[in-house]
């Protein structure tokens, strides 16, 4: 379901898209492009307490062999089995890939990895920054990393520095902070904070955090659009209804798009020049289709995928291309979500 102000455009029937091959049992979701749209990154979750990460090469749409899971050191697999945790992906912009990950027992760490390399490395040393480390975020240059760590007993916003390997607190209240997002130039962050049972927006700028958006419910996940805007997921409706919703600054609020489909962790997935969000609709008549939106709500493109439970997008542009990768049901029986890639160039202007 779309705003009655906005344009949806059909496209027949469903689009071109390749499957990419998940031998693993479990949900394939959060795909997260690459930079340069040469790699895509992907989880498996079998909602049993482990969630796996894979690593795929892509080439003009097509996965290039079978996904690569991502190993840490000291285990044959990703991490040793039971209550396992590889997740949360971001790709620094030199092509490495930087996730969280605990084994049973353990803290959550940050790891960085490179395609083609062996094992996982530990990011970040005990003796940095203590506790479990979450939610990474990199500046569009790769110089400066975001996360949060909850070593004061709350979860605090840190950063790091590359060049001279610092860390150092960058947010903390009496609450919880999560999912900070640079801006394009990296000069503020945007993040929400638990708040009285429910979550707000916060924009961080110059040493200071500044109220963004509260109200009922959670205002979560927020991400960077063009013009300084942020764009975030809102269910002030109620629990069970998510909307996506545009902040253009303190107090100001629009929302572009209803009934939302969840993705189970990640952000709204923006084009890479800020102007179109992707989702998909828990409307079950919908569901097999991708939208892509206008950020300022104007219009709202429909990808018709022939499949059940489309969501998770991702979008990416690269090599003169847009590509969609997204997740869903092949069936409505169907044991496991699948991984895809479509071409959508020419469809979002």
């Amino acid at each position: 379901m779309i705003l009655a102000a906005s344009l949806a455009l059909a496209l027949g029937g469903p689009a071109e898209a390749a499957e990419v091959p998940v031998s693993a049992d479990g949900h394939a979701i959060n795909p997260t492009w690459s930079k340069d749209g040469k790699w895509l990154a992907f989880e498996v979750n079998q909602y049993e307490g482990s969630v796996d990460l894979y690593v795929v090469q892509v080439e003009n749409g097509q996965a290039m062999g079978s996904p690569r899971k991502v190993e840490v050191p000291g285990s044959s697999s990703s991490f040793a089995s039971g209550g396992s945790i590889a997740a949360g992906a971001v790709w620094h912009p030199e092509g490495t890939l930087i996730f969280e990950g605990s084994s049973s027992g353990t803290d959550s760490r940050l790891y960085f990895w490179s395609p083609g390399g062996a094992r996982a490395s530990q990011l970040l040393s005990a003796s940095q920054i203590g506790g479990d480390l979450t939610w990474p975020t990199i500046t569009a240059d790769g110089g400066t990393l975001a996360f949060v760590s909850d070593s004061t007993g709350d979860g605090d916003i840190y950063t790091w520095k590359q060049a001279t390997n610092e860390v150092a607190n960058a947010a903390k209240s009496g609450f919880s902070e999560m999912a900070p997002r640079f801006n394009k130039d990296g000069s503020s962050v945007a993040y929400s904070r638990k708040n009285q049972g429910g979550e707000d927006l916060f924009v961080l700028s110059g040493g200071s955090s500044v109220p963004r958006i509260g109200g009922n419910g959670d205002q979560s996940r927020p991400n960077w659009a063009d013009g300084g805007a942020v764009v975030f997921f809102t269910n002030e409706r109620g629990d069970q209804r998510w909307d996506i919703g545009v902040s253009r600054g303190p107090g100001d609020k629009k929302t572009i798009a209803k009934d939302v489909r969840l993705p189970l962790r990640a952000a709204p997935s923006l084009s890479d020049d800020g102007r179109w969000v992707a989702w998909g609709t828990s409307v079950p008549e919908k569901a097999g289709k991708i939208y892509v939106t206008r950020v300022d709500g104007s219009k709202t493109v429909e990808l018709s995928t022939g499949l059940v439970a489309a969501g998770e997008p991702s979008l990416v542009t690269a090599g003169g291309r847009t590509w969609l990768a997204y997740t869903a049901l092949p069936s409505d029986t169907a044991a496991w979500r699948q991984l895809h890639i479509m071409d959508i160039t020419g469809k979002v202007p």
